[in-house]
Formats: structure tokens, sequence, C-alpha cells
């Protein structure tokens, strides 16, 4: 179709799904491409989806926004009121961008403009200078450089012997050619003494070639699906996407979750708890919408393999109405992932969390904060199995499977008591999973050859440390030994043998020299020798720490004597860590 028939259509046949993105171009993108649509350049083809009148009323339809505001993604959402309504699943952005062009604007807030003030923002238009040949182009710009002068502006741009600015706009206005040429005839009437023959003859061929553009050119190729399986249509929708920005599925889902829930609601509670999420539970984490939407079926005891197929509307209306339960219980577990020191780094599987909300789903919501002994208890045996399970990757890939067996086991044991099944979980997995939560010799070494600066030390120091960490306190990952005490030229001025050297340097950076300190601490040891340090220690630091106590073993030169000693400590503390007893009440 032509250019203005497209924009006929737009917000009368032609709609926005939710499942579409908000419209994220910039002003140099729309004149790019106006540009390239001006040289005869293709667009690529756009992909529609008709929708059926019986199916209508099962999504929610968006208008496409003409006068674009920086800072207002959102689209208006419109009724289907017996309109045909055709659904655009790939070309929102440039179909957007055609219309901000020819009868939009892009309103922008003017630099230092406050953002809660409206005379801060001025509406922009699409414009071309007419005396500008395309054919004016130095040899060393790229191929795909910008031939026509376009640019947005506030106000009508002045024109005078070298520039000659029309409003993109003006040329809906002239679909026949007697329009055009009276259109044309005005305008060059108006130029003055000093134009050239040679930039009219320019200027009328760029008038013409826009004229061409819009009115007559078929410069909008596109396919329209039929097909009204949902599934199919979001398969297609990914495939035409995946070239630009990653979809999660819980954008594709929005739609569905919007049309029974409302679109408020959807934003200001799904968006909203990501955000808290995020960044109120005591430390910094990168979660998404999808932990949220797939939790809602983990939580509502609905199917929890995470298609679209399981976010019917009678599953939405009993997501709804667990909706606090599924919040608190999110809120719950992110906030023991941060009082264990966990945030966006470490958690390397945000779905790891998913079986810990689903427990304090059937503890009502309850949050395992307190210093009752069940508190204790608990918050151990969860943290045992999290950073375990974090370790082994048994949630990596596919977790579908894994998070249906925690939730089978969880659902089972809490009916006859109100503990975390720390160990049946444990054994659950292994048996039915293949992933091995206990550290046999195998995995203990696995965790004893990790080095500083691995994605998965500070997890595995993690596991060497009780609960009495303090959740508001940042730690570091801090080298016991200091690297310039065992550094090649302190090591030779000690009068260590070179081969004795090299065997301490390439064990300086092992986890058996590592250890988490909270920042002040860390501070205070840097300026102090280890064995000084170490006397000013009590032994409770020793035992949280697992620092052997020999005075002898912290002299830099025995520092190979000091780490098979505190490797057995962390081999004994890592056979303790999955070893659950039941304590609680």
């Amino acid at each position: 179709m032509t250019i203005a028939e497209a924009q006929r259509r737009v917000n009368h046949s032609l709609y926005l799904p939710a499942i579409q993105r908000p419209y994220v171009w910039k002003t140099d993108q729309i004149i790019g491409l106006f540009d390239s649509l001006m040289q005869g350049y293709p667009i690529s083809s756009f992909l529609f989806w008709a929708v059926e009148p019986q199916n209508r009323r099962e999504w929610s339809i968006y208008r496409f926004e003409e006068a674009y505001r920086q800072g207002e993604p959102w689209n208006q959402k419109v009724e289907p009121d017996g309109r045909d309504v055709i659904f655009v699943l790939d070309g929102q952005q440039r179909l957007t961008s055609l219309l901000i062009g020819l009868s939009g604007s892009y309103t922008l807030r003017e630099k230092y403009g406050r953002r809660n003030k409206s005379t801060s923002f001025r509406a922009h238009h699409l414009y071309l200078d007419l005396f500008k040949d395309p054919g004016e182009i130095g040899e060393d710009d790229e191929v795909t450089a910008n031939r026509y002068r376009l640019k947005f502006s506030d106000a009508i741009p002045r024109s005078d012997h070298k520039q000659l600015w029309i409003k993109i706009g003006d040329i809906l206005d002239l679909k026949h050619a007697e329009r055009l040429a009276a259109y044309r005839d005005t305008l060059f009437g108006g130029v003055g003494e000093r134009v050239t023959a040679e930039q009219l003859t320019i200027a009328e061929r760029n008038l013409n070639r826009l004229h061409e553009l819009v009115w007559i050119d078929e410069a909008i190729s596109y396919y329209t699906e039929r097909l009204q399986d949902i599934d199919r249509v979001l398969a297609i929708f990914i495939r035409a996407n995946e070239g630009g920005v990653k979809l999660s599925k819980a954008d594709l889902l929005m739609s569905v979750v919007t049309t029974t829930w409302g679109e408020s609601y959807v934003r200001d509670e799904i968006l909203g708890l990501v955000e808290t999420l995020n960044e109120d539970m005591g430390a910094v984490f990168n979660f998404d919408k999808d932990l949220v939407m797939r939790a809602c079926l983990v939580i509502s005891d609905l199917p929890n393999v995470y298609n679209v197929a399981n976010f019917t509307a009678h599953n939405m209306q009993i997501i709804r109405e667990n909706w606090k339960l599924i919040r608190l219980s999110l809120e719950g577990a992110v906030e023991l992932a941060a009082r264990f020191g966990l945030d966006a780094r470490q958690l390397s599987s945000m779905n790891t969390l998913i079986p810990i909300a689903y427990y304090i789903s059937r503890l009502n919501g309850y949050r395992l904060d307190g210093t009752s002994t069940f508190d204790a208890v608990n918050r151990e045996r969860i943290k045992r199995w999290l950073f375990g399970s974090l370790f082994v990757g048994a949630f990596g890939g596919n977790s579908d499977g894994a998070i249906a067996i925690c939730r089978d086991t969880i659902r089972e044991e809490t009916r006859s008591s109100r503990n975390f099944p720390f160990a049946r979980l444990a054994e659950d997995m292994r048996t039915r999973r293949g992933n091995h939560l206990s550290f046999d010799d195998e995995n203990s070494q696995k965790l004893l050859d990790m080095t500083y600066g691995q994605k998965h030390t500070a997890i595995a120091l993690g596991m060497l440390y009780d609960s009495r960490r303090s959740p508001s306190s940042r730690y570091h990952v801090d080298h016991i030994i200091p690297l310039a005490a065992v550094s090649e030229k302190a090591l030779r001025e000690r009068g260590v043998a070179i081969p004795l050297i090299k065997r301490i340097r390439s064990r300086t950076n092992k986890l058996g020299n590592l250890q988490l300190l909270i920042e002040r601490e860390n501070l205070g040891k840097s300026d102090s020798d280890l064995p000084s340090w170490l006397r000013t220690r009590d032994a409770t630091y020793f035992e949280q720490h697992l620092i052997p106590r020999d005075p002898e073993l912290w002299e830099p030169d025995r520092f190979l004597d000091f780490i098979d000693a505190r490797e057995d400590l962390i081999r004994n503390a890592l056979k303790r860590f999955l070893n659950v007893i039941d304590q609680a009440a």
C-alpha cells in the first residue's frame, strides 16, 4: 500500500496490541527513515494480524501516537466498538514514525527545562529543504548517508536564497496534480530574485519526489496473518522482532493480563512489584516481569509451565485473587536473598527464588525475619538450599521441571510441618533431576579451586558463613594473607626459594586465601600485617572465618601450610553445611 493509505488506515483499522513495546525512536531515526524512502530504499516488510470479530474482546487494543511526547511512551487504550481490528505485530516504530513525520509531532523537553512545567515542552514538526540537491554528497560519505536535508523544528525554519523549507505534512493536502501545481506555483513565486533556475529545478524535483513517495509508490509491503491461534501469532511476533530488543515472554503476556486485570492495575502492581524487588529489599537486583509472572503460576498452584496457554482468563482471575499473597511471598524470598548477602551479581538464576517464595506462601506470607528458633533454623535451611542450588546450577536452562519438583515436595511436606523441607528437596533434586547439592570430594574440590574475581566466589564464601552476617552491611571478598605480603619481591626478601615462591604464587587467589569482610573491617585490616591483625581478633572471628589458630602459620613463608590447614577447615564446614538437624518446632 502507499504511505498515504497506511496513514489513513492507522487508528481506523490498524492498531497496536499490548504485546508491543512503547515507541522509542529518536528524531534522527525518523529523519533517516524518510531519507531512505525519498531515495527509494525499501524499509523492510510489515507484519499484520487480522483479528476476527469474535476475538476482539480478548485483546487490549491501543492507538498509535501521532503527537508523541518525550517521556510519555504509553499508548492510549481504545474499545473495538464493532470496527475492523488489524494488529501491527512488526513495524510499530516505522509506522509511528511515518505518522509523526506526516501528520503528527515530536514533543521534546527544552534543555534545562523542568519536567513538571508544560512550558518546558515544545512540539516539533518535520521539515524538508527543497533546495538541497540529493546528488551533492562527498565521495568519503557513507552510502547510507542522508542525501536530503530534513530536520525537526519547533517553528517554521527561515527560507532564503539558499534554503526553501516546507512542512512534510503539507503533501497530504496535495493528492491531485492540480493541487500540487498550485502549491508549487505559490511557493516558487515568493522565493526572490537571487534564486537560480537550477535551484528551482532541484526544488521541483524534490517536491515531485515527495508527492510520488506518499501518494504513488507502494512503499509499504506487508503480510497479514489471519489464523486466530494465539501461540502461532506470538511465535511469529517473536521471530519478527528477534533482530531488535530482546523480548521476554512476560512482554508478550501483558496483553492477556491487561485484558483481565486492567491497564492501570498491571502497570502499578506488576511493574511496581518488579521495581520494589530490585531496589527496596536490602540489595540491588535486576529482576524482570518474567520472575513475577512465573511466580504467579507457581504460588497460585496452577500449571507451572511458563507458556501463554496457562494464562487463560480463568487462571488470571485466580492469580488476581492470590495477588496479595504472591507479592508478600516474593518480597519475603528476595529479602532473604539480600539478608544472605546476595545481589544481582551473585544471583545467577532468578528462578531459584521461586520455591522459596512458594514455601513462604504456604506460611501465608510469613517472612522469617524474627528471632525465634523457628525463624533462625528455617532461614539457615533456606540459605543452605539456595546457595547449594546456585553453586551446582540446579535451575539452569529450562527450569520448569526443577520448579515443579520443588513445588510438589514443599506442598506435600508442609501439609504436616511448617519447616522448610531442605533434606527432602535435596533428595528429590538428586533422584529426579541429577542435581547433587551435597559436597562430596569432587564438589568440595571444585569449590576450593575457585579464585578471586570469579562470579560464584562470593556464593562459595557465603556458604561458609552462618546467618549472623548483618543484612545491612556491605561485604567485600578479601585476601586473608595480603597479596603484597606474598609478592615475588617480598618472598625473595624473606629468603624463600624460587620453586616455593612459584607454588605460593599459584595459590594466592584461591578460595583458601579468601574471606568476607564488611567494608570498614577490610579497610582497617589493610593497614596491618596479618599476624598483628589476627592477634586483635577474638575466638568468634576465627570460628566464623575458618582461620587456623596456629600463629606460626600466619607468616607469609608458611603460606602453603596455612592454605592446607584452612582448606581442611572449609571441607569440614561444607560437610556440615548440608547436614540439616531438625531443631525447629
